[in-house]
C-alpha cells in the first residue's frame, strides 16, 4: 500500500512535465541584438602587407575589409563593422591566406557576445584584435 502512495507523487511529477517545463522557459528567453560597432586592430598577423581580415557570426561571413590593415600597439588601427548580431552569438575572425594552394586563411580566434555591450577579443597567431559592441 505505501508502495502506491509514494509512486503517485512521483508519477505525477512526470506526467506534469517538472524538469523539461524548466528547459522550455530557459529555451524560450528573448536574445538581446547588438550592433558591433569597431574592429580595433593592435597587431597584425602577417609580419609584412598586412592583414585581410573577416568576420564570422555563427560561421557565416559577414563582414570583411576593403583593403588590408597596417597596425602595432603605438598605431592601432579602427574599423566600423555596424554589423548586428545577438548575445550568444559566436563571432571569428580571420585573416585571408587561402590564394595558393594549400593555404588556409588564418584563424585569429573566438569569442562569444555575452551581455549587451563589451569587448570581444581575437589574439590567435600573434595577432592582437578586438571589436566593440554595444545596444543595437
Amino acid at each position: 500500500m505505501n508502495r502506491g502512495v509514494l509512486a503517485v507523487p512521483v508519477l505525477a511529477l512526470v506526467l506534469a512535465g517538472g524538469a523539461p517545463a524548466a528547459a522550455t522557459a530557459q529555451e524560450t528567453r528573448t536574445k538581446a541584438e547588438v550592433n558591433l560597432l569597431r574592429l580595433t586592430c593592435y597587431e597584425t598577423e602577417d609580419t609584412s602587407g598586412g592583414d585581410e581580415i573577416y568576420l564570422q557570426i555563427n560561421g557565416r561571413t559577414v563582414w570583411s575589409t576593403a583593403d588590408s590593415i597596417n597596425c602595432d600597439h603605438d598605431h592601432p588601427n579602427h574599423r566600423p563593422i555596424n554589423r548586428r548580431a545577438k548575445t550568444g552569438d559566436q563571432i571569428t575572425l580571420y585573416d585571408k591566406d587561402g590564394d595558393l594552394p594549400g593555404d588556409s586563411d588564418d584563424h585569429l580566434g573566438s569569442d562569444v557576445i555575452e551581455g549587451d555591450r563589451g569587448s570581444l577579443v581575437f589574439n590567435l597567431d600573434d595577432a592582437l584584435y578586438t571589436v566593440d559592441y554595444g545596444p543595437a
